[in-house]
């Protein structure tokens, strides 16, 4: 079976899978993620069962069985990834989504299915450079740098989400670090439309280490690389109503 050995973090990581399934690994991570040939600290596999069922591995232990070759990439790669933010030497990795305009940063923390990959998508078409809509990866200075892999926007009738390039938007992604200007908490509630509350540094803290994936494993370079990131941002939370309203706000208040 084909094997695709990576690099990114510090960490080396292992796939196998056919072929079709490693190119679409390649076609979905980030360009941070780099092909490499030195020996895999951990290891993923997709591997076919009877039928059509696939087997999603790791450590040659079965995670979950999916029904489709693709779906079970996608969920090699949430674990690979993950593991990858637990582990990664001299980076943090925060669940939000984030992107920059003139080296200023807008980060939105919020876990899976809080709406950040589509208020992402809505900052790029306002005209903000891409950085990610998964996680933000911040240095040790608190620096926040750029994850850019495709952007998950998931349809409106709730199916799988379909991984679109930046350009498609019209966007572009990031490129070198970003300083924290804004840190956003904001939940999705159609009803209450735009009610935020402004946040102190040591609360903006607390949501951004709610968020964080090596809080327990890494606490000191954790906290290092938090309190660098709020000293001069300004955060906020609350509800808000559409994506392309909220970013155009969010791009007024990062300006101002």
């Amino acid at each position: 079976m084909p094997t695709l050995l990576l690099r990114a973090y510090g960490r080396t990581v292992a796939f196998d899978g056919p072929s079709p399934a490693l190119a679409v690994a390649k076609d979905r991570l980030p360009l941070t993620y780099r092909t490499c040939s030195a020996p895999a600290e951990r290891r993923w596999a997709v591997r076919r069962l009877s039928g059509q069922d696939w087997a999603v591995v790791v450590e040659n232990d079965v995670l979950s069985v999916r029904t489709d070759m693709v779906e079970a990439t996608e969920a090699v790669l949430s674990d690979l990834e993950l593991w990858i933010a637990e582990c990664a030497r001299n980076r943090v990795f925060v669940h939000a989504g984030c992107v920059a305009v003139d080296g200023q940063a807008i980060v939105l923390p919020g876990r899976s299915m809080s709406g950040k990959s589509s208020l992402t998508a809505a900052l790029v078409r306002a005209g903000a450079d891409y950085y990610s809509d998964e996680y933000a990866v911040f240095d040790n200075r608190g620096l926040v740098r750029p994850y850019p892999r495709r952007l998950a926007i998931r349809p409106y009738d709730g199916a799988a989400p379909r991984r679109v390039p930046v350009e498609e938007l019209g966007g572009r992604s990031g490129r070198g670090p970003a300083k924290v200007k804004l840190i956003a908490v904001l939940r999705f509630d159609p009803g209450a439309g735009w009610q935020p509350r402004p946040l102190t540094r040591g609360p903006a803290v607390l949501r951004l280490l709610d968020n964080t994936v090596a809080t327990r494993s890494r606490p000191r370079a954790v906290l290092s690389a938090l309190e660098g990131a709020t000293h001069d941002a300004r955060a906020l939370e609350g509800t808000r109503g559409d994506a392309d309203d909220t970013a155009a706000r969010l791009m007024s208040i990062l300006s101002g």
